[in-house]
């Protein structure tokens, strides 16, 4: 399949994978398995933290550099690619594990994300489940 304009993520077999240069050396990573709908309720919980206030300086940083660009090309690639099945994985760190959960166990952006249609539980449980290895 080619998805263009890929510029922080590597298709394969319907996952995305983080590119290899992007990868810290020890780091654990493991594989999300989400369909469309849970992706969208994962990058609103991702906007909702970076708009957030007050937060850890270094996890504004992460999100904003890092974790909202790579979830913004994978949401835009799934929209505009119908190519792309209903449930897919995304490759994810125990880093950004732990910084997609500090959103999910805000009661503040739950009740946002509950008032915008998702199910913060149910993506907290995707996301508490993944199993990492170490890269």
């Amino acid at each position: 399949m080619d998805i263009i304009k890929l510029k922080r993520n590597k298709y394969e077999s319907n996952t995305f994978f983080m590119k290899e240069k992007d990868k810290i050396k020890g780091m654990r990573y493991g594989i999300l398995e989400l369909n469309k709908l849970q992706l969208k309720g994962i990058f609103e919980n991702i906007e909702l933290c970076i708009a957030a206030f007050p937060i850890p300086r270094n996890l504004r940083e992460r999100l904003e550099n890092n974790i909202s660009p790579r979830f913004r090309e994978i949401n835009d690639n799934i929209k505009f690619n119908k190519e792309i099945p209903e449930d897919f994985y995304i490759e994810i760190s125990a880093l950004n594990q732990e910084d997609l959960l500090y959103g999910l166990e805000s009661l503040s952006i739950n009740l946002l994300l509950k008032e915008r249609g998702f199910r913060p539980e149910e993506l907290k449980s995707l996301i508490v489940r993944i199993k990492f290895t170490r890269f």
